[in-house]
């Protein structure tokens, strides 16, 4: 095998442990940013659409997002 076909992954590479069939962890919704959908009502926390979760890219309504800073959990 040439100095190439290892570099461009052209050899015989065993599966890592990170592709196994296992599930993905749930995401704890950490960092939920907030929405609008009004540029005018930006940074007015009563007014906020819903609620954006960069760990998973899920949405949430304001209610949803307070039940998950309040009980920590994402289900």
């Amino acid at each position: 095998m040439g100095i190439l076909s290892k570099f461009f992954g052209g050899g015989s590479a065993k599966p890592s442990a990170e592709a196994s069939d296992a599930p993905a962890p749930e995401c704890a919704h950490g960092a939920l940013v907030p929405r609008w959908e009004r540029a005018e009502d930006m940074g007015k926390s009563d007014r906020v659409s819903n609620y954006y979760c960069e760990g998973c890219a899920e949405t949430f309504t304001p209610a949803d997002a307070e039940r998950i800073r309040l009980t920590g959990t994402g289900a």
